[in-house]
């Protein structure tokens, strides 16, 4: 069996969730399973550090490079109408996205499955299956946070209809999938993401201080400002801990509100790469996750495989992915964060090593071989 895959995910990205489960599934098919990617350039780190693909070319121009050494505003907005303006731009998304489309048209593959909602791809497919994954409903549920008629809302309800298989990555977002876009639930099948090897870091902290650990990004469905209030009131009691968070710099707009709660010197920002969030991960009280929604939930599994303690919102599909492991709030409970957090700061050595077994045996639910097993099964079944 050959099977298609497109660019999409690896022009976006150039690193992040969605290329990286695409990597690691191609990664564990086993050899009589074909993958073959559409691609020319590409800086997706998970891709070029896969070898998956030997011919593939650093970027020459796209959105981050465009302009890069006369940078203004608006920049990014005038690449993007240029872009799709301008086919024969020698963008890398046209050039990827003309490879594609040329491996489409020789049709030398059995299955095809789009990284992303792009539907440039199905006047060529002929009559051939293709299989779609929807990693969360974001933009359908919180459309306050996307334009009305945003790409991924559009295209995602076209292609969901159209597909012969669609894979979810949660129950939750299969859920989603039937009550927003009524998707039949025969059509679609739960793959969770594999979760990472336990890892067993000697390296020291980077940090001299007790902390708790925030990871990503900041927008506002991610619950960071109740974390950061509550964790304001934590810290009238309890002096020296931090909260360490990644992801991008503050905004001006966070600075403000850090300094509005009194908390400036207590909460600092860290950019780290993969091994410094790892040992991040290792040493903190606990990993707090107050999102109110997510398709999946991958920090959930990156800090039980580093022995980390997960306290996390009782939403979405957090109960799905952490289980017994996660250590619960509701959203809904003014006081209960608070609280957790409090208890955190407290337990006994016996109760983290406890809690950091269960993260571990949590962990070994959620393999990569297991779900390519089961996605080269939804392939199988659309021929």
């Amino acid at each position: 069996m050959k099977v298609l895959y497109d660019h999409q995910a690896f022009t976006m990205q150039y690193f992040g969730g969605v290329s990286k489960c695409f990597v690691e599934l191609i990664s564990c098919f086993p050899n009589e399973v074909c993958a073959e990617i559409g691609i020319v350039q590409s800086n997706n780190v998970h891709l070029v550090n896969s070898g998956l693909c030997d011919n593939i070319i650093p970027v020459c121009m796209d959105v981050k490079t465009f302009c890069n050494n006369y940078r203004f505003r608006g920049n990014g907005r005038l690449y993007l109408n240029l872009n799709k303006l301008l086919p024969f731009l020698r963008t890398a998304e046209n050039i990827n996205k003309q490879k594609s489309i040329a491996y489409l048209k020789e049709g030398n593959f059995n299955v095809f499955h789009p990284t992303f909602f792009d539907d440039y791809f199905l006047p060529y497919l002929n009559g051939k299956p293709f299989v779609l994954t929807v990693h969360d409903m974001m933009p359908e549920l919180f459309p306050q946070y996307f334009k009305k008629n945003d790409f991924q809302i559009v295209k995602k309800r076209k292609l969901a209809g159209l597909a012969s298989a669609i894979v979810a990555v949660s129950a939750q977002t299969k859920m989603d999938l039937m009550n927003i876009l009524a998707v039949p639930e025969e059509k679609i099948t739960v793959i969770h993401h594999g979760g990472p090897k336990k890892e067993n870091i000697q390296v020291p902290s980077l940090i001299q201080f007790p902390y708790f650990l925030y990871m990503g990004t900041r927008t506002v469905y991610k619950n960071f400002h109740r974390l950061i209030m509550d964790f304001a009131k934590l810290s009238e009691r309890y002096k020296n801990i931090l909260l360490v968070c990644t992801g991008e710099a503050f905004s001006q707009k966070e600075l403000a509100f850090l300094k509005k709660e009194g908390v400036t010197d207590k909460v600092i920002h860290m950019p780290v790469n993969d091994e410094e969030a790892k040992i991040l991960y290792t040493y903190a009280i606990a990993f707090v996750y107050p999102s109110l929604y997510e398709g999946f939930g991958m920090p959930i599994l990156e800090a039980f495989a580093c022995g980390c303690p997960v306290l996390l919102n009782r939403s979405s599909c957090f109960p799905e992915v952490a289980g017994d492991a996660g250590i619960f709030f509701s959203d809904d409970n003014e006081s209960e964060l608070l609280g957790i957090l409090e208890q955190a700061i407290q337990w006994t050595d016996e109760e983290r090593d406890f809690i950091k077994e269960k993260g571990y045996k949590r962990l070994r639910h959620f393999t990569w071989d297991t779900a390519a097993a089961k996605l080269i099964a939804v392939y199988q079944s659309v021929l």
